[in-house]
């Protein structure tokens, strides 16, 4: 019987119909099926029906407790009671008529599942997800049936969707689950890790976090044996390209059998581009292999398209790169939750642009059509739906408002903004219509008819108001992380940082997750000095979003007034991971490097910077560089600097070929090269003190400016070094050329200084002295060659 029972669960969990009969896979065929209003038969008008009161989830948890030979019908009410209302919301067809036998939990369902958060006005027959959620959370039915948690998982997710705000309590609960079901039996069978690891994936992508949605599509990847890589090939893709071009392409090889799945026969069409100048498909020079694969094998590829989504900034690169994953799932699936899903993926990304967003309005029409038709089979829309990222048809419906809205048709977006109570685009259209008293007249008759937090806040935005706020609160028993978010966005949009903080700040004790808030409180604190909130509000933002680069930096600059530069230098770090050619952010990075002794790490970003900018100068972070290398200091890992000279020399060989007349960079080079020690180095250097001499003279009032004419005296005496130095195994003629022309040199400065007279300061004198007795030195040289 338990292995009948783990067998059940595993053909539930993938949707696969049952090839036995019997009377105890009765009702799990109806759930395969899809007949999930049958689920609803005699044991649930028994028993269920007569628990229909306030005491609702007791008495539930209590009948499945005291009966474990009920524990099977429970279970497939369960999951049939989410199916139900997933195809209501989700997968349609939609049912227009109500469950009378479950009406009298409505309201239950309303105030329970709304965790302090508006639910989206647009769902029906909520209570099916109420029912579902009490009955899959019963720890007596999880020990029947492993699977419960998995389940319960799949019905968090869900409720994490109606809501209007991301959920702590959701999202703890299903990190508890997804835990539980990783130490359960249920996920050893290969095709279900696959789809355990790629649904899990999909939850984290939602809540972004990138590391641990990486991590299981990983998994998934690895489970499936299935390896994506994209590459380029020539390939024109316009009707009138003559010069084919790189295109990207996906390449996919699979190490194994597919997956069991089944095939849909009745999938939604692809509407066509018709455009004038673009070509349907990419044409490539040499036919690029398709391989075909099972739908499981697929959903692995949708979850790649999510994580890129979240984890890659939003330009046309990642949407091409989305695309190409996209369009093998198009071209090739027999799935028709993953068809759907990946048609309404490219709409988005087309809405965006001029030559593809007609074929995008199109489409997204045609989808909604397909939802609402019948002609497909309720069995075969559920079909991997849970890992297929599948929007709810109010998003569809909002979708194609938005893209009516970006053609400028702003009526019609209208009609279904208003149809789908989408107030906040309302009040974007009737801003955009020059009517925005008429947003605040629309919204002032549904709050006659309904009065709910989220319509007093939308209120306050539109007439900026602060009195609807504080009714809103009120109204939210002063529990509403809205009403406090847009209070503070208020404040800080005045630019009134002070006032904005404890909103912002009381917004997120209130809920957690809401990243738009802890990168406004954190930027407000920077505004006002406060050093501690902002980092601790960066910190936050960038444990749930790691991939803004401006967060990262803001971070390490609020570290560095606080004084911690160690925490500052790894922050740059993670910001150079999110935009690497932000040449700031190397910058940024280059200067605390320098600050804590990681002198290989100045070097790696100081070459970054000029791969970006062309050209680049800091003195004082190569002052700083060459001093530990020539002294042989420690490092921040305790390493001798000076392992790092040749990468110096090679770094400033590209600094001084790009930029010739900067006497520190010349100076600072030769002092460099001397460490390495031989007669061709020591050469080398006499010429790069050469070059710094002429670039120091090169300005004519070099000599009326004390920093300068320091500068220009200690490069004399180092001229003077090093052409001395070099004297040994040298010809007679070549010593007189050296010593000569360093003897014009050091005549000619030490000329100049004596004309105006220097008092003495700033040790002026003391260095002409300096030049004056190596001057000396070189005419003794000179003559003694006299008589050579």
């Amino acid at each position: 019987m338990e292995k009948t029972i783990k067998k059940i669960e595993h053909h539930l969990l993938l949707n696969i119909p049952l090839s036995e009969s019997g009377n105890q896979l009765y009702k799990e065929k109806e759930i395969i099926d899809g007949d999930y209003e049958l689920v609803f038969g005699e044991f649930f008008i028994a028993v269920v029906l007569p628990m229909m009161n306030n005491d609702f989830q007791y008495y539930v948890n209590n009948s499945i407790n005291s009966n474990k030979s009920s524990h099977n019908e429970w279970f497939n009410i369960g999951v049939g009671s989410l199916l139900y209302f997933i195809q209501n919301n989700w997968t349609g067809p939609f049912i227009n008529e109500q469950l009378d036998n479950l009406l009298p939990l409505q309201k239950l369902a309303i105030t329970s599942l709304s965790l302090q958060d508006q639910l989206n006005e647009n769902i029906t027959k909520i209570e099916l997800l109420y029912l579902a959620k009490i009955i899959l959370a019963n720890e007596q039915l999880q020990k029947s049936f492993p699977s419960t948690f998995w389940w319960l998982l799949r019905s968090n997710y869900i409720h994490q969707l109606i809501l209007e705000e991301a959920s702590a309590v959701l999202f703890n609960d299903s990190e508890n689950l997804i835990k539980q079901i990783i130490e359960s039996n249920i996920v050893k069978d290969d095709a279900l890790k696959t789809l355990f690891n790629v649904e899990v994936a999909q939850f984290y992508s939602y809540y972004t976090r990138i590391q641990t949605s990486e991590q299981y599509l990983e998994n998934a990847l690895a489970t499936a044996k299935l390896n994506l890589k994209l590459l380029g090939a020539l390939g024109k893709r316009t009707k009138y390209q003559e010069q084919e071009k790189p295109q990207l392409y996906l390449k996919l090889k699979v190490d194994k059998e597919f997956f069991p799945y089944r095939k849909c026969d009745k999938l939604p069409k692809v509407i066509n581009l018709s455009d004038d100048l673009r070509l349907e498909k990419i044409e490539f020079s040499e036919k690029v292999k398709e391989v075909e694969l099972g739908s499981i094998e697929e959903t692995v590829i949708m979850a790649k398209c999510f994580q890129l989504k979240v984890s890659q900034p939003k330009d046309e690169l990642t949407d091409e790169e989305i695309i190409t994953y996209l369009n093998s799932i198009i071209d090739n699936t027999k799935n028709w939750s993953l068809k759907v899903s990946s048609l309404y993926q490219r709409c988005l990304i087309e809405s965006t642009h001029k030559r593809t967003i007609e074929r995008s309005l199109s489409q997204l029409e045609y989808l909604i059509e397909q939802l609402k038709s019948k002609k497909t089979p309720v069995s075969y829309r559920m079909d991997l739906f849970f890992a297929s990222g599948m929007n709810s048809i109010w998003t569809f419906k909002q979708q194609l408002a938005n893209t009516m809205f970006n053609l400028g048709m702003i009526k019609g977006a209208l009609d279904l903004y208003l149809n789908q109570s989408l107030w906040e685009d309302v009040i974007v259209c009737y801003t955009v219509l020059e009517m925005k008293h008429k947003a605040a007249e629309v919204i002032r008759q549904q709050l006659d008819k309904k009065p709910t937090v989220k319509l007093w806040c939308l209120l306050g935005d539109a007439t900026q108001e602060v009195q609807h706020y504080e009714t809103a609160w009120k109204l939210s028993g002063e529990k509403s992380s809205r009403v406090q978010r847009h209070l503070g966005f208020y404040y800080y949009a005045k630019q009134q940082y002070t006032e904005a903080i404890p909103h912002l700040k009381l917004s997120v004790e209130l809920n957690h997750m809401q990243e738009n808030v802890w990168i406004r409180l954190g930027f407000a604190a920077l505004q006002i000095e406060d050093w501690k909130l902002a980092a601790s509000s960066y910190r936050k933002y960038t444990s749930l979003e790691q991939s803004s680069f401006e967060v990262w930096n803001n971070l390490a600059k609020t570290y560095i007034k606080l004084g911690d530069k160690s925490r500052a230098w790894r922050a740059l770090q993670d910001a150079i991971k999110c935009n690497f050619d932000k040449w700031e952010i190397w910058d940024n990075l280059m200067i605390v490097s320098t600050d804590l002794g990681y002198f290989g790490e100045v070097i790696r970003c100081y070459h970054r910077i000029l791969d970006i900018k062309g050209e680049h100068i800091d003195i004082e972070v190569l002052t700083i560089l060459s001093k530990a290398i020539i002294n042989n200091l420690n490092d921040a890992d305790r390493n001798p600097s000076q392992r790092n000279l040749q990468k110096a020399l090679e770094l400033f060989g590209r600094i001084t070929a790009s930029v010739s007349s900067n006497s520190d960079i010349w100076r600072l080079y030769a002092e460099l090269t001397l460490q390495k020690n031989n007669e061709i180095d020591n050469q080398k250097a006499a010429q790069y003190f050469q070059r710094a001499y002429r670039a120091a003279v090169a300005d004519s009032r070099w000599f009326k400016n004390v920093k300068d004419a320091n500068n220009v005296l200690d490069t004399c005496v180092r001229l003077a070094e090093a052409n001395l130095y070099n004297l040994h195994n040298v010809a007679v003629a070549h010593k007189r050329t050296i010593l000569g022309s360093a003897k014009l040199s050091l005549q000619s400065v030490v000329k100049k200084i004596k004309d105006l007279n220097w008092e003495d300061q700033s040790g002026i004198l003391e260095n002409l002295e300096k030049v004056e007795n190596k001057l000396k030195l070189i005419v003794d040289e000179l003559e003694k060659l006299k008589t050579t």
